[in-house]
């Protein structure tokens, strides 16, 4: 079985370990330098198991030593967002943790695929893939894949269907200027649109774009982590399994879609190597620009941490 290690034994580290398990995908190894901590999580998640049907192994490790020779690592360790707090924001405390990581990753586990879900996704995916050093399509950021589950159950809530039955493609920066192509938000195969008038799918796409900070005011001290955690997870199963899903993730392009030298979620193909493909899909005119718009803003978020951190 494929070995998975997660770094970072907070919130969204442990419930993907629980998701994983759950889905009997591989075996897991949840990391944190905090003594006992994921000892602890991974003995009361195992404890579980008889109950919810998993035998999955599941071992807690204070050292990031533990990673060597794992066939995917997730980078779950850095702090969360505070109420009012903009993602890049975040930047400047994550961005050592998440640098220092995989400067040990790209020594101990070189062949291994990198998911990074530490906030800002984008911008540290990028950050990420330049320490590692490892091939563009070996690392990729949770992003688009969480917005369009979000919409997904948002468009299924709103018509009283399950939410397995509804489809949706988000792409752009993880952030409000995510793009929702219309098109692709279907139920059952039937466009949204045949379903429910423009406006209310206008305030199912905002609610949608919103829900980060919605979920973060309501909890006030903790940002959402099943839903990043299930969107892990669902990376993970890909890649393990070889399964070549067409799936919004955050990776860095090179040509694809106007895009040079950034992070920003894109559709691929995910399979065992990672990213195998990025996919490109036809978008409206005012879909193109917003998409155009949105690299721009995240092109020149990027310029500022980078001066910022020159400037330290």
């Amino acid at each position: 079985m494929k070995r998975v290690s997660i770094v970072g034994g907070g919130n969204v580290g442990t419930n993907t370990a629980f998701f994983i398990a759950e889905n009997r995908t591989a075996l897991v190894t949840l990391v944190d330098i905090r003594e006992g901590i994921t000892t602890g999580k991974a003995l009361d998640l195992m404890e579980a198991g008889p109950l919810r049907g998993y035998d999955t192994s599941i071992m807690g490790s204070d050292h990031i030593r533990s990673v060597e020779g794992s066939d995917v690592v997730v980078l779950a360790a850095g702090r969360v967002r505070r109420p009012g707090e903009h993602r890049v924001d975040l930047y400047r405390d994550n961005s050592k943790t998440v640098r220092g990581i995989c400067e040990e990753v790209k020594k101990l586990a070189p062949g291994a695929v990198v998911i990074n879900v530490v906030e800002p996704v984008d911008l540290l995916t990028l950050l990420a893939q330049e320490t590692l050093g490892f091939d563009r399509f070996k690392v990729m950021g949770v992003g688009g894949l969480l917005s369009s589950t979000r919409i997904r159950y948002l468009v299924s809530h709103a018509l009283g269907v399950s939410p397995r039955e509804v489809t949706a493609l988000v792409i752009g920066p993880h952030h409000q200027s995510m793009i929702f192509l219309r098109d692709t938000i279907r139920v059952s195969g039937i466009p949204a649109l045949k379903l429910m008038d423009e406006k209310k799918l206008d305030e199912i796409i905002e609610e949608a774009r919103n829900a980060g900070d919605t979920i973060l005011a309501l909890a006030q001290r903790s940002t959402s982590y099943y839903g990043p955690s299930a969107a892990t997870a669902g990376l993970v199963e890909a890649i393990v399994r070889d399964t070549h899903a067409i799936l919004p993730v955050s990776v860095r392009c090179q040509g694809e879609y106007g895009v040079n030298d950034l992070c920003v979620g894109v559709p691929a193909s995910i399979g065992a190597r990672g990213v195998e493909r990025i996919v490109q899909v036809q978008m409206t005119g005012s879909e193109a620009q917003a998409f155009r718009d949105a690299v721009q803003s995240l092109e020149a978020r990027r310029l500022q941490v980078t001066r910022e951190a020159s400037a330290a």
